[in-house]
């Protein structure tokens, strides 16, 4: 479903200039932080399994930890997370391969940020994590929801039955919570507790709109998908089908984006 070389590429290129782009990331870390601190536990080894950049792993500097790792599919940003202490590491596997984490080292706190909505095993995933957590420990599961950029969705559809008479796999299919929460109690988790964290986005135009998804390397990375670039026309058409239904009192497009918080406990055996 997901061409993870299209994505890793795409967040390569995001890479670049990543700080234009990343506000929705900087927001939720301080939500996400602040949800941490409300657990009052300790936590002594922490793994971080990052598709964002910086933004949450600055907030676990906060933390008391014995050990930090930082783990990432996506060597350019991967490289570079600034390492200010001894016991904080870095670690480069493919997400898919997370079997081949060496070692038999546990973890008490896991943290997912952004990689469970493009995970295309998402059981075999989950089961993964389960095996690195430790018996008291605890995973937090932070991904892009159902009922992001949904406008876009809505939009990118009409559009293409307007000017093509048929509709094109365009964007990536979502996870409903409810789903996520299946799989991970499929893969030996309990006490799941899921919550919503909804934020409305303004633009001038669709054009905004994909390049802050551009620029977070969120593009649609499926492995069949219509691969031609936009036309002038067809980001005019879908422009005007877009600002029909959905723009503000001031005229402005908003995109709506949707991030899925959950957080669940390893089953005692």
């Amino acid at each position: 479903m997901f061409d993870t070389k299209s994505l890793i590429k795409c967040k390569d290129k995001a890479s670049k200039a990543w700080d234009k782009h990343n506000f929705i990331f900087i927001k939720f870390a301080e939500v996400f932080f602040e949800k941490l601190k409300e657990t009052n536990l300790t936590f002594r080894n922490v793994l971080l399994i990052s598709s964002d950049f910086n933004e949450t792993y600055r907030k676990l500097l906060n933390l008391n930890f014995q050990s930090l790792t930082y783990l990432s599919q996506y060597k350019s940003l991967l490289d570079k997370i600034y390492i200010s202490k001894k016991n904080i590491f870095k670690k480069f596997i493919y997400l898919e391969n997370l079997e081949r984490m060496k070692g038999n080292k546990k973890f008490d706190l896991i943290i997912c940020s952004f990689n469970f909505h493009n995970i295309n095993e998402k059981l075999n995933y989950s089961k993964n994590l389960n095996k690195l957590l430790s018996d008291d420990g605890v995973l937090f599961c932070n991904f892009f929801g159902e009922n992001s950029l949904f406008e876009l969705r809505k939009s990118l559809i009409k559009a293409d039955e307007k000017i093509f008479k048929g509709v094109f796999s365009r964007m990536p299919p979502t996870i409903k919570m409810m789903d996520a929460s299946n799989i991970f109690s499929s893969a030996g988790f309990s006490e799941i507790v899921s919550e919503t964290i909804n934020y409305d986005i303004y633009y001038r135009n669709v054009q905004e709109i994909l390049e802050d998804i551009s620029g977070i390397g969120e593009n649609s990375c499926l492995k069949y998908r219509k691969k031609s670039l936009f036309s002038r026309n067809y980001l005019k058409t879908l422009n005007t089908i877009y600002s029909d239904e959905f723009t503000n009192k001031d005229n402005l497009l908003k995109a709506s984006c949707n991030i899925i918080s959950m957080t669940m406990w390893k089953k005692n055996q």
